[in-house]
């Protein structure tokens, strides 16, 4: 006879529903530091005792970043951080988010990207429930070599998050070096494996980046990727109506638009702190070789910029973002 109580046999007794909420990434990360621990303050009163959620940063329950969502789909963890681009094909719509110059903060492409997935256009959720998602960036160049122009980049070995960077990476003149996880990135540029990454501002200090790499040209945006945080369905189904409430009024727009707007502090706080160390050097390129990137890169979209089933999926991205700007 087992001993093992359902959520509703549970809530039936007084208890909570508990929630593992897992993160690979430092505890002391802004994310696991101050938006997750306000997302669950604000879930667990509006369930008014129906679910208590159990937070584990720092891989407590699992530290590889590729595995996360086999966590969140084994029910190891019930939410977890995911990257998305770990899960190569799973989530092959977030891959347009890559793309170079079209998101000017972490916010306005976390928005943009819940909409598309409220539209249903976003596949691989089929036994997922998505309760927030951080398109993290714009990306930047971070380089142990100066790289004071776009002709300087060429040759270099650069770490590539995605698919779609690696394409940018070429357009650069450059090798695109895929299948390395970010934590793995400042030793494999220390060792030489690596000349330079494509990275957010605000994840520079987290991974220790700065160690190996002083050049950063702050101007040039190369694309924001996936950070998802999603609960599992069956677990989600399962939750008792209040606990499911609760979720449902703090997930989605109101949690992304905390995880961005404070990701993008993040960002502005590491560019200012980098200016003031002498080791560190901001590179800005020109106008001209910035229109020339644009020239270069222009064709990546193409793969999305058509009719499939009645959809133009760069065109719904467009317009989604669009309303973002507009607050609509």
């Amino acid at each position: 006879m087992s001993l093992v109580l359902s959520p509703v046999q549970l809530r039936a007794q007084g208890a909570p529903v508990v929630l593992k909420f897992g993160s690979f990434v430092s505890p002391k990360s802004i994310t696991n530091s101050v938006s997750v621990p306000a997302f669950i303050k604000e879930v667990e009163a509006a369930s008014e005792g129906a679910l208590k959620i159990e937070h584990y940063p720092g891989g407590t329950l699992g530290s590889n970043p590729a595995t996360q969502l086999k966590l969140v789909e084994d029910g190891v963890l019930d939410v977890a951080e995911v990257v998305a681009s770990y899960t190569p094909g799973r989530f092959k719509e977030l891959d347009m988010f890559e793309l170079p110059f079209l998101f000017n903060t972490t916010e306005e492409a976390s928005l943009t990207a819940w909409a598309l997935y409220q539209k249903k256009l976003l596949s691989g959720f089929d036994n997922l429930v998505l309760l927030g998602i951080a398109e993290v960036g714009p990306y930047t160049l971070h380089s142990r070599k100066d790289v004071p122009t776009l002709a300087s980049a060429s040759g270099l070995k650069i770490r590539a998050g995605g698919p779609i960077f690696g394409d940018t990476i070429k357009a650069m003149g450059a090798v695109p070096i895929g299948g390395m996880p970010a934590p793995a990135i400042a030793e494999n540029i220390s060792r030489g494996v690596l000349d330079a990454t494509l990275m957010d501002g605000g994840n520079l200090f987290n991974f220790r980046i700065t160690d190996a790499a002083a050049f950063h040209v702050t101007n040039v945006q190369l694309g924001n990727i996936a950070v998802m945080f999603p609960i599992n369905k069956a677990k989600y189904d399962s939750l008792p109506p209040k606990a499911k409430a609760a979720l449902d009024k703090f997930g989605g727009v109101w949690f992304s638009k905390l995880l961005a707007s404070n990701l993008d502090k993040q960002v502005r706080g590491t560019f200012e702190r980098l200016a003031s160390e002498p080791k560190q050097k901001l590179i800005t390129w020109s106008d001209a070789d910035i229109a020339a990137l644009k020239a270069k890169t222009a064709s990546i979209k193409d793969p999305w910029d058509k009719t499939v089933n009645g959809v133009n999926l760069y065109q719904e991205l467009l317009q989604a973002l669009a309303n973002v700007r507009k607050g609509s």
